[in-house]
């Protein structure tokens, strides 16, 4: 079922205050009232709701109920005192008048309270959005940090053993050289030798 909104409460709260204000009438439609309410409040789910079905239900109700007891209160006294010749009509007028505005600063006031509710939600609502968020990228940065860190300790770990095996390569190849040099060398003592005495006879 879709919620009544704001305009459609105007509209009926405005039907309302143009039905003759009589007790009978008035009793009725305080039930319609509860009774949209009560459907309204079985259906609505969610934070902003449960705000305006607070605010509605605990200082909307009672003004409304007061305002609308008040009003027919002063009617029917008016109507006990009042000299024979009072104008019916203009008495209605006066009375839709003054319902049209008890109405208007009623609902202007709601609507304030509500706006401001609904504010504090959305920023309540966008904090927690926010620090769930930082979390989120925080844990996030977090893991590619551990991943970078063990990206370069791999890549370390891989050029220590490139440069042991260049080392180690470099030590055989001089050993090499070393061996190569010495065997050179006892080669040409060797020829030296076998050539003295030659030089000698």
């Amino acid at each position: 079922m879709p919620k009544i909104d704001e305009n459609e409460i105007l509209r009926r709260l405005k039907t309302l205050s143009q039905i003759k204000p009589d007790a009978e009438a008035a009793g009725r439609a305080m039930q319609r009232l509860r009774d949209a309410l009560v459907k309204q409040e079985s259906v609505t789910q969610g934070t902003a709701t449960k705000i305006v079905r607070a605010i509605i239900n605990r200082s909307f109700m009672k003004f409304a109920a007061a305002a609308v007891l008040l009003i027919c209160a002063g009617f029917l006294i008016g109507r006990l005192w009042a000299p024979q010749s009072v104008d019916v009509e203009q008495l209605r007028v006066d009375l839709v008048k003054q319902m049209n505005q008890q109405w208007e600063s009623i609902l202007e006031a709601r609507h304030a309270q509500l706006r401001e509710e609904v504010y504090r939600q959305v920023r309540r609502d966008l904090t927690e959005f926010a620090a769930q968020t930082l979390t989120a990228s925080k844990d996030l940065t977090d893991q590619r940090l551990v991943e970078l860190i063990r990206l370069i300790e791999a890549a370390r770990i891989q050029d220590r053993q490139r440069i042991a095996a260049a080392l180690e390569q470099v030590e055989l190849n001089r050993l090499q050289d070393k061996t190569q040099f010495r065997n050179g060398l006892q080669t040409l003592v060797a020829r030296a030798s076998d050539l003295q005495p030659t030089k000698q006879n």
